[in-house]
């Protein structure tokens, strides 16, 4: 094998390292931030804005489906937490999204 082909594998397995180690600390800080808002204040809520939407046009679009009342709930869940909880996980761009019932 030759020199370059080492030298190339060398920086492939460190960036691959590198990578999966900048993921790791990402999803732990993301962790730790949860975790501090449950024992801060019990809950944070549980879907992120896209999610809210999401399950939003999907009731909108199918308002008698056969999952329609499980989606209601979760949207009411959701509701319930932004209402309970005063500090967020997720960044919500649109104040009013967050506040909706």
């Amino acid at each position: 094998m030759s020199l370059s082909a080492i030298i190339i594998m060398l920086v492939a397995i460190t960036m691959i390292w590198g990578i999966a180690t900048l993921a790791l600390i990402h999803t732990m800080r993301q962790e730790s931030r949860k975790l501090e808002l449950l024992q801060v204040q019990g809950g944070f809520e549980p879907f992120s804005p896209t999610a809210q939407q999401d399950i939003e046009g999907w009731l909108a679009r199918h308002p008698s489906g056969e999952s329609a009342h499980e989606m209601r709930e979760l949207l009411e869940f959701q509701h319930r937490s932004l209402r309970d909880n005063p500090r967020r996980f997720y960044h919500w761009p649109n104040p009013d999204i967050a506040s909706k019932n």
